[in-house]
């Protein structure tokens, strides 16, 4: 059997951050809701159907989904790596092996600054189009915290 990961191109790493009108708390609660993940995960014209999401967020948990372009569905499946509330949550993409870090930083004005870093990213998989998918998902993010 193939290693799935291994039909990727060359690994890097990518960052990318925003501040949200919310404390962590509030930030980190919607990043572990199993209910709040299909109003802000994926970007824009990116639907999750709430049934398909499955978060078990402690360190072994599961981490699940599907991301769904019209008829064109994408699962997303994997493992918590480590959850400290409220400062982060860590977990493993399965099919790809990125680890990925969504941190949530108190600003000290009732904001937070939410930093996600992926790590082992496939070349195909940063860049401009990463960057335009996380700010969209950080709008609706923002949208759905403040709604």
């Amino acid at each position: 059997m193939s290693d799935p990961a291994a039909q990727f191109g060359p690994r890097g790493d990518f960052s990318i951050s925003c501040e949200i009108d919310a404390p962590p708390e509030r930030v980190f609660a919607a990043y572990t809701d199993p209910e709040a993940i299909p109003h802000f995960w994926a970007p824009e014209g990116v639907e999750i159907p709430p049934d398909s999401v499955e978060l078990e967020p402690e360190a072994g948990g599961a981490f699940n989904m599907v991301m769904r372009v019209g008829e064109h569905e994408v699962p997303m499946t994997g493992t918590f790596a480590e959850v400290v509330e409220p400062e982060y949550v860590a977990f493993y993409d399965g099919g790809s092996d990125i680890r990925c870090t969504i941190s949530f930083e108190g600003t000290g004005d009732g904001r937070t600054r939410v930093t996600v870093l992926q790590t082992n990213v496939p070349e195909e998989f940063r860049g401009e189009n990463a960057e335009l998918g996380f700010q969209s998902s950080f709008r609706r993010l923002a949208a759905y915290l403040g709604g």
